[in-house]
């Protein structure tokens, strides 16, 4: 088997709906979008991938850098056999140190044609289903105490049980209060945390965390580096949910070890795909941390392609996904189901990522490359 061609689609997201710290950056008219890619084969065999790069108002990335990045790949790939994954994976480590996300895409298409050609769902080409299914988190928006509550509200009658409340945007005695409210709100059985954004100076949140400190709550990434979430964790004597510090084994491995990280997110675009994260995923099971297994956003492919790996994982590891899939933007034909607020992979998945893409959505590739 032999790749014949690669074609890149450029898909524009709806914004999201939530409130958060950015979302004053969205004047600056950068649309939210993702880029999929088709890796064709002279057998007859597709396979689909994904990435959504983050804007630059998150991270110093964009989209059309991940797409450049596929001009510089394409013949590296072009006449290779795609089920020779790893091999693959480290000719274009050689060829390109990066973008992340475009090696991410990649790896996600590749892996969903060794899928096929084996004839195996991803999550039982990767040892098999854990778990029968995962939990799904929503996000509640910036606001006041009220407002948060209210959309918590809506959320759990719909089975929501995970709750990543963003806060960030308000003075410390407005964001003490939200954060008090808010946690004092959840039932048994149910969780919420706080993500900051890296909105918080050193100060800040010296000034927070410790006054909410009896209510035990989990904050997520509150400074823009690691080496402030440090501080501030040193001295409040409080774990973290660590985000956009945490991209690459040595940097799971130093937050373990400074005993700062109660919860890693791993984000496919910042760790390089699939295959790095089932890496960092098996370092999470060791060190005992759980984790979040997502991108920055996404349609079904990206939710078929976390739910393939999440269902590998224990219970207690997999903290929560996100569901990716967009009415609007209805990529996937037959996206991953969620129900009561989970998601699992189906028992009758296809092989591969399991889900069959619907070309009229896409629209035209608006780049492509042939044997």
């Amino acid at each position: 088997m032999k790749i014949s061609g690669l074609a890149a689609y450029r898909v524009v997201l709806d914004k999201w709906g939530v409130e958060t710290r950015y979302t004053h950056a969205l004047k600056i008219s950068i649309p939210l979008e993702t880029t999929v890619l088709r890796i064709d084969t002279d057998e007859g065999l597709v396979g689909w991938g994904e990435t959504m790069t983050p804007p630059s108002y998150y991270l110093p990335t964009s989209p059309q850098t991940a797409r450049a990045g596929l001009h510089l790949i394409a013949p590296v790939l072009l006449g290779a056999d795609p089920r020779n994954h790893r091999a693959r994976m480290e000719e274009i480590g050689f060829a390109m140190r990066g973008p992340k996300p475009t090696k991410s895409v990649i790896d996600m298409a590749l892996w969903d044609l060794v899928g096929k050609a084996r004839g195996l769902p991803l999550v039982d080409l990767w040892g098999g289903r854990v778990v029968e299914d995962m939990p799904v988190l929503c996000l509640v928006s910036t606001g006041t105490p009220d407002k948060q509550l209210a959309e918590i509200a809506d959320f759990r009658a719909q089975g929501y049980k995970l709750f990543q409340i963003k806060i960030g945007d308000r003075s410390p005695s407005e964001e003490i209060a939200r954060i008090r409210t808010c946690q004092g709100d959840m039932r048994e059985g149910e969780r919420c945390w706080f993500d900051a954004n890296r909105a918080w100076t050193i100060d800040q949140a010296m000034r927070i965390m410790p006054l909410c400190r009896d209510i035990a709550p989990l904050f997520e990434q509150p400074c823009e580096s690691y080496d402030e979430c440090l501080t501030v964790a040193r001295h409040t004597g409080m774990g973290l949910m660590l985000d956009e510090a945490i991209e690459d084994q040595p940097s799971f491995i130093r937050a373990a070890r400074d005993g700062i990280i109660n919860v890693a997110v791993l984000k496919m675009g910042s760790t390089g795909g699939i295959s790095q994260h089932r890496h960092l995923t098996e370092l999470g099971l060791r060190l005992g941390i759980p984790m979040r297994i997502e991108d920055f956003y996404g349609t079904g492919l990206t939710l078929a392609a976390v739910a393939h790996l999440a269902q590998g994982l224990t219970e207690a590891a997999c903290f929560g996904l996100y569901d990716y899939h967009l009415p609007e933007a209805p990529v996937v034909k037959n996206p991953f189901r969620v129900v009561d607020g989970r998601v699992n992979v189906p028992n009758d998945c296809g092989p591969g990522l399991g889900v069959d893409v619907d070309l009229d959505v896409l629209g035209d590739p608006i780049m492509e490359w042939r044997a």
